[in-house]
């Protein structure tokens, strides 16, 4: 072998370890994918070493430079004659296109994965275009596909991808407002990546179960866990902008909002620098405005949060442009500018957020009910403000408090 033995080179015995490695020990899978294709090995283990520097530039880097390295990892596979190579990489492919804001081809390119995919292989393929279906606001049909990749996984005592299956159905339940089944979907995925060495994916649980502290009003938990979350990723060299939108949403409901704007901007210009995700631009914008909204300033957070909306729209994010919309309309009455076509627009929002299954439809009839009363429409305005005020009884406390103003103002 050229340039030494595997041992001190740094690749594993099994070339397909270093794809655990990306999350486990990423610098390490680093060396070892540069390593593997110094060593001039073969189109399909040269395929591995590219998928897995495509999936550490997607998750921690350059996307474009992710992109290229996965197609080069495409065209390996089909030399080394292994469709079930080249589906894993082409589900890898989807989601950075999808997260570059090419939708339409990272969900082709995850279709094909599914059909050309058996086994094992299509299970964990499944899971990604769960992933992907998720990222699009999607979640109906983001739980088909868990529901057949996480019993095949678990059934193919496949530990890791099993758990992260599990997190995503974590998520999927906290979009939906099932912090109960998320936070138990969390602690399981917890436990699980404990007995393994993925150390990052372990990281990843202990972020997610302070996003559901958050979410079920335990607001100290929530902080101790990102906190802890932040440690360990800087440790690990990971940088999680996700993780600074989780922090900037315990900052606002704990009454922080200018400092919760600060930091999303922040993380806006890291993101920016390392030419990083466009749907976490997007989702980042959404926290700016959100923040800027409750800091007082309306003109910011139009200006965020139309951003926004140009974005989600563009990468066919149906969810997220409806809650991008939700702070347009809320900055607009907070200008005081209460109209007959505002009290339309709130009305449409709040019709798309339940077809969409969103916790925050209450918001949306808050917003409905407060311009109604406003236009000196009493009876739209006790409707709406009925519908929100069903909010006090359940959810975060910022939810339940809204829930209380809807009451009174209704009263």
């Amino acid at each position: 072998m050229p340039g030494g033995t595997a041992r001190d080179s740094g690749i594993p015995g099994d070339p397909h370890d270093v794809l655990a490695m990306v999350f486990a020990r990423p610098q390490e899978a680093l060396r070892a994918a540069r390593a593997m294709l110094a060593d001039g090995r073969g189109p399909y283990e040269s395929s591995i070493a590219r998928q897995a520097l495509g999936i550490l530039h997607r998750e921690f880097g350059d996307l474009d430079a992710a992109i290229g390295e996965l197609r080069q990892a495409i065209r390996l596979a089909r030399q080394a004659g292994s469709p079930d190579r080249e589906a894993d990489v082409l589900a890898t492919l989807g989601i950075a296109l999808l997260h570059r804001g090419r939708t339409r081809r990272g969900l082709a390119a995850l279709d094909d994965a599914v059909a050309t995919s058996g086994g094992a292989t299509r299970a964990r393929v499944l899971f990604r275009r769960a992933g992907a279906r998720w990222i699009l606001g999607r979640h109906r049909d983001a739980l088909d596909d868990l529901r057949v990749a996480v019993p095949a996984l678990t059934r193919a005592r496949d530990t890791v991808w099993a758990a992260r299956a599990l997190t995503l159905r974590g998520h999927v339940h906290l979009a939906l407002g099932s912090v109960r089944l998320a936070d138990a979907d969390f602690r399981t995925a917890q436990d699980m990546f404990a007995t393994t060495d993925q150390e990052h994916d372990s990281v990843v649980a202990v972020q997610n179960r302070g996003v559901a502290a958050f979410r079920s009003g335990d607001l100290p938990a929530a902080l101790e866990l990102l906190d802890e979350a932040d440690r360990r990723f800087r440790e690990l060299g990971t940088p999680m902008f996700d993780l600074a939108a989780d922090r900037c949403a315990v900052l606002m409901a704990a009454g922080l909002a200018r400092d919760a704007l600060e930091r999303a901007d922040q993380a806006l210009l890291r993101l920016t620098r390392l030419r990083g995700q466009a749907t976490m631009r997007a989702e980042l914008l959404l926290i700016a405005a959100r923040a800027a909204l409750l800091a007082g300033d309306p003109g910011t957070a139009r200006q965020r949060a139309d951003e926004a909306r140009r974005l989600f729209g563009g990468q066919r994010r149906a969810w997220w442009t409806e809650h991008a919309r939700l702070i347009l309309v809320q900055a607009a009455l907070a200008e005081g500018a209460a109209s007959p076509a505002l009290l339309t627009a709130a009305r449409r929002l709040a019709g798309r957020l339940a077809e969409l299954g969103s916790p925050e439809v209450w918001q949306a009839h808050l917003l409905a009910g407060r311009a109604a009363l406003v236009l000196g429409d009493r009876r739209a305005a006790d409707h709406h403000l009925g519908v929100a005020a069903r909010a006090r009884h359940r959810g975060p406390a910022a939810s339940r408090a809204a829930g209380w103003l809807a009451e009174a103002l209704r009263a």
